[in-house]
């Protein structure tokens, strides 16, 4: 009985326990149909509730559209193939309607498809998570073979694969996002897809993200576009032509801005080949970029092999509407934070009738090409991308376009003709900002200055007679990354041919006689070839501050950078006031075998920083400066800021000084000013003051000794306020002579078993006292003893005086000693005596015989009353006892 009842309570329990989930509505797996036919697919789909999971059995001949109504959500799987038969879509995902493409092939066919249709219409979701979609061959036009259409329609790809189909009309694409819809790839590929862009075909891309009759995206952090051929490439941004979109946009307010955006966050577009625009990435009219991340890579285009971005301004329409009404609506703009575009390159791929541009015949921008005002480069690296005629990294098609540039680093291009890091032809201009433009360095025209090619000119920058001066220019700051500076000089000169080549002069240093650095340069409308010169130092801190990295590009001109429009490197400001100072050396003429070359260090601090230094003496109380030079307070102070630990100054260059510069160096168009907020403070002047590095590569201090080669060197620093406000700098370097003195200690009678001796510099103590024992063989010496101080006029005078003599003698103990001291000798020795003096005898003074009786006579009294008195003591302990 009690078995039954526990069966009957575990039964109760378990409906109580099913009846809670029930309702609570936990949910159960998704429904899983098999189906063997596309009739039952079709079934299956129309008998579905909820998520519903097909398994197609066997592979299949697709005779009709499989149709995903609202309110469906199928996910089809079983890795079989799914062959067309006609040209009819394939699946026709409705509103509201979902598909998840699980592992299932579709095989085109080579089948073709209808005018305006697609292969795979979305207008729902679409998730393709593996599987490959492949073999369409479409003649018609504006037709997706994948498509999402709409502001509902949602394309994700996290897998599977697109790939060989072949199209041959206009406005077409493998993948099509129009409409309002969206793409997410976050895995898979699109790939070896081929669009035919000759005739009358062309106006198509492998991926569509379009600007038509609403606000199309795509986002993109993971998988693969390559290998594909079109008009525009891998994707294209926005719309193909300025007409066709205003045709389709213009008939609806609604849609007058519709832009198609692409967020780039991650994933790989490869080795696509466009006949016109961007090989990786076209954007066209209302396509707009934002590229977080990702690679563009191996790429190819005439304009742009891995991107390219025309906004159509200087079209006849763009100046019918006016700038700012066309960039409403056509703003083709592109911010760049980060990612790597590399291996790209810009060619002649096809021979089109929209290639209008007279000196892109063989290609512009390998990297990116810029047609638009609305291009950003914040970040981002562009390397070892080549271009046949201009901008092997990037380039700026005209006027008036301009591309603006974060904190950036030009080096490692090279150009075969002019311009190195960047070229400007006759139209183009170039700003570098202040305190947060641009460096350039190590860049090579030809063989570059190191081998005087004299074929080519301007390893860094060349520069063109600009055609209207009043607006074209060359502003190159000085102050590099990190507030380094960067010498600019004259590498070569320039042909009068309209794009420039070399005249033959020689390269950097022997273009200009003496060499001379430009500084600044500031408005340059001239031809001009330059070389920039910075220090090792300056080079290391550019790397690591600089957020965009233009490197190992290629082209006849501009091997990094090439502008037929204006580069503008940072912001604000652009024009400063300035200081310059001059540091020299001297030597003393005696010392003819100091080292043939010294590194100077340029360091900048505020004055008001500079004035809250605080000298003091060594017990912390404040120094009395009365009768101090300015020079000296001044190198005090630097001293005393250059030991304290403190960050409040910065080192900005290093130069070497020798007998090539006559031991001098003029540092010019320094900044008179501190900056603050990319803003001169006019109420906070820079200091400007110089150190020395020794062999071992320590700055050396003001009147300090340090290792120059095999000498031992004083440096001593002096400055003097020049007519630009700064401080011109002479540093003086004499040998410092050094003597010693060996000591040793003599016994003559006697020894002790140690003594101590302390040396003298003119007349007072120098450093602690010394043991001189028989464990060094009462020997010491003294070294390293400067013959003369820095500033004296006459030497030194040093002594050893034994520790505890007075007055030539020593107390040792019971023992007394005589101490003499011999000369120092011309090899530095002396000597130190003691000899024993005798111990003196002491005699017993004679008793004075006076005659007088009476004193023997008290004493005797006085010695008996003292044995009675004991003789009484004795007996009274006795009877106590």
């Amino acid at each position: 009985m009690s078995k039954r009842k526990s069966c009957v309570s575990i039964l109760l329990t378990l409906v109580l326990v099913l009846s809670t989930f029930t309702f609570f509505g936990v949910r159960s797996e998704a429904a899983t149909v098999t189906v063997t036919s596309v009739a039952e697919l079709q079934q299956a789909i129309n008998n579905s509730s909820g998520e519903t999971e097909i398994v197609l059995a066997y592979d299949m001949q697709l005779t009709a559209t499989v149709t995903i109504p609202a309110g469906k959500s199928i996910t089809l799987q079983g890795g079989v193939t799914l062959t067309r038969t006609s040209s009819a879509i394939a699946f026709d995902i409705k509103e509201g309607g979902s598909l998840t493409w699980q592992d299932i092939k579709l095989d085109g066919n080579a089948k073709d498809t209808n005018y305006k249709s697609a292969v795979i219409n979305n207008q729902g979701k679409l998730t393709i998570n593996g599987g490959e979609i492949k073999n369409v061959r479409s003649n018609s036009g504006m037709v997706g073979i994948v498509t999402a259409k709409g502001p509902n329609a949602v394309l994700t790809m996290n897998g599977g694969s697109i790939h060989d189909n072949y199209m041959s009309n206009q406005f077409t694409n493998v993948v099509k996002i129009t409409e309002g819809a969206s793409f997410f790839m976050n895995g898979g590929d699109i790939s070896n897809n081929t669009l035919e862009h000759s005739g009358s075909s062309g106006l198509n891309s492998a991926v569509g993200v379009e600007g038509i009759r609403g606000s199309s995206t795509m986002e993109m952090t993971g998988g693969t576009i390559t290998g594909n051929t079109a008009e525009y490439g891998g994707i294209l941004v926005g719309t193909y032509s300025t007409n066709y979109t205003m045709q389709n946009n213009f008939s609806n307010p609604a849609h007058y801005y519709s832009t198609g955006t692409l967020n780039l966050k991650g994933g790989t577009i490869s080795n696509n080949t466009a006949a016109v625009l961007g090989g990786g990435i076209a954007v066209n009219g209302t396509g707009k970029l934002t590229m977080d991340g990702g690679t563009i890579s191996g790429n190819k285009a005439p304009f742009g092999g891995g991107i390219g971005v025309v906004d159509y301004l200087t079209s006849a329409d763009g100046k019918r509407f006016g700038e700012t009404r066309w960039r409403g609506f056509f703003p083709a703009s592109v911010t760049i934070n980060d990612g790597l575009i590399t291996g790209n390159e810009a060619t002649m791929t096809a021979v089109t009738s929209q290639i209008t541009d007279p000196n892109a015949e063989n290609g512009v921008g390998g990297g990116i090409y810029v047609a638009s005002k609305e291009v950003y480069i914040n970040g981002g690296q562009f390397t070892n991308n080549t271009a046949g005629k201009q901008g092997g990294g990037i380039y700026v098609a005209s006027v008036p376009y301009k591309l603006q540039m974060g904190k950036t680093l030009v080096t490692g291009n090279s150009a075969t003709k002019i311009g190195g890091g960047m070229w400007l032809c006759p139209t183009g201009s170039a700003t570098t900002a202040v305190t947060n433009g641009a460096s350039f360095f190590d860049n090579k025209a030809g063989n570059g200055a190191e081998n005087n090619d004299t074929g080519s000119a301007g390893d860094d920058v060349a520069s063109i007679n600009k055609q209207d001066p009043a607006t074209q220019t060359l502003i190159l700051s000085n102050n590099g990354l990190d507030n380094w500076l960067v010498h600019w000089y004259e590498d070569g000169k320039i042909d009068e041919a309209y794009l420039g080549n070399s005249d033959g002069s020689p390269r950097y240093p022997n273009t200009v006689s003496p060499v001379v650095d430009r500084g600044t340069l500031d408005g340059i409308t001239e031809k001009i070839a330059l070389k920039a010169i910075v220090s090792d130092e300056g080079k290391a801190a550019a790397r690591n501050v600089a957020k965009v990295i233009v490197t190992g590009n290629t082209a006849p001109r501009g091997g990094g950078i090439g502008s037929n429009g204006a580069v503008a490197f940072g912001t604000d400001p652009v024009n400063y006031d300035k200081v310059d100072l001059t540091v020299s050396k001297k030597w003393e003429n005696s010392n003819t075998n100091h080292v043939t070359s010294v590194t100077v260090g340029l360091f900048r601090i505020t004055k008001a920083n500079f004035d809250a230094v605080a000298l003091t003496n060594a017990d912390g109380s404040a120094l009395d400066t009365t009768g101090m030079s300015e020079s000296e307070i001044f190198q005090a102070k630097v001293d005393k800021l250059m030991t304290s630990g403190a960050n409040t100054y910065a080192q900005i260059d290093q130069v070497a000084l020798s007998n090539a510069n006559d031991w001098k160096f003029k540092f010019v168009d320094l900044l008179k000013y501190d900056m603050v907020n990319d803003a001169q403070d006019t109420t906070n002047p820079n200091i400007y003051f110089v150190r020395e590095m020794d062999t071992d590569g320590n700055w050396v201090a003001n009147d300090a000794n340090a290792t120059f080669g095999a000498q031992q060197i004083r440096a001593s620093y002096k400055a003097t306020k020049n007519t630009s406000g700064a401080y011109d700098q002479v540093i003086t370097n004499e040998e410092v002579k050094l003597r010693e003195i060996e000591v040793t200690k003599k016994w003559v009678g006697d020894r002790e078993s140690k003594v101590e001796v302390q040396l003298y510099k003119n007349g007072n103590p120098l450093g602690a006292s010394r043991v001189l024992e028989g464990a060094n063989n009462w020997t010491t010496k003294f070294d390293n003893l400067e013959v003369r101080d820095a500033g004296a006029t006459e030497d030194n005078v040093y002594s050893v005086r034994e520790v505890g003599e007075e007055n030539g003698a020593i107390k040792i103990g019971a023992k007394h000693y005589k101490v003499s001291y011999s000369a120092i000798d011309q090899d530095g020795k002396m000597t130190i005596t003691n000899t024993k003096n005798p111990t003196p005898k002491k005699d017993k003074p004679p008793t004075p015989n006076t005659g007088d009786g009476f004193g023997s006579g008290m004493t005797a009294l006085f010695g008996l009353s003292a044995l009675g008195l004991l003789v009484l003591v004795y007996n009274k302990r006795r009877r106590y006892q």
